[in-house]
């Protein structure tokens, strides 16, 4: 899983005092996602949950502000509902025979895995004003997390194979009735309308770029890059 606290470089100011929070918070997810997705040892699992709990001890220590604790709160608990959410999605998309249901319904599991990301952005928006704009700024970098999501599943595959990790991904490579690239680039076109939509909420033509569109247009600029990755790494997959 890609270190999430990655999505500060998109701002030009993220809050300088939260850095410490955020990188515990990162390094929680982070084992939290290993923990359920990974075939771990006993040993090992309890390693990742010793460690755990002293990452979440230096957190405490750093008294973070109640609403970022709230906030991480609710995502440990939205986790029991994103690993049902999975079950069900994955399910769909392994019966399903028609192609642009299974695209769509591949999209809407990217997104939900997707909300990883929101505690970061929650961060960063302290004491934001714009309340339109703070949503497209969500929304699109939710649109981010799930394409870098499918880029990081592309080239994961054999991995999550051989360690039997489903994902949408895994499930359409192992079948033969459909063909893998095309799979990709049509869940990368309904990704590109619903950036689409959400980008045609503000002006991308004005000559000068308001400072609270910086994020957005720093998404954008992420997503175009992993969108190329995702091409490039897609050719070079040997399909059966």
């Amino acid at each position: 899983m890609p270190d999430l606290s990655c999505s500060k470089g998109v701002w030009q100011k993220y809050p300088k005092k939260y850095i410490q929070l955020s990188l515990y918070i990162d390094a929680m997810v982070n084992m939290l996602d290993d923990l359920l997705d990974e075939s771990l040892e006993k040993k090992e699992k309890s390693e990742y949950v010793i460690e755990f709990l002293r990452i979440f001890s230096l957190f405490n220590k750093e008294r973070p502000p109640e609403r970022i604790s709230d906030f991480l709160f609710q995502y440990f608990n939205k986790l029991i509902t994103l690993a049902i959410a999975e079950n069900f999605y994955q399910k769909e998309i392994k019966h399903e025979k028609d192609i642009n249901k299974i695209v769509i319904t591949s999209a809407d599991l990217l997104i939900c895995r997707g909300m990883d990301i929101d505690i970061f952005n929650e961060i960063a928006l302290f004491g934001y004003k714009n309340h339109r704009t703070e949503k497209t700024i969500k929304d699109i970098a939710r649109i981010f997390r799930a394409i870098n999501i499918l880029k990081k599943d592309i080239k994961d595959i054999e991995h999550d194979k051989k360690n039997k990790i489903n994902t949408a991904v895994t499930l359409i490579y192992s079948r033969n009735d459909i063909d893998f690239s095309f799979y990709i680039n049509s869940v990368l076109r309904l990704f590109t309308k619903k950036i689409r939509l959400i980008l045609n909420r503000i002006d991308l033509n004005k000559n000068k770029k308001p400072s609270q569109f910086t994020p957005i247009y720093n998404f954008d600029k992420m997503i175009k890059n992993d969108k190329k990755e995702i091409v490039l790494e897609t050719s070079r997959t040997t399909i059966k």
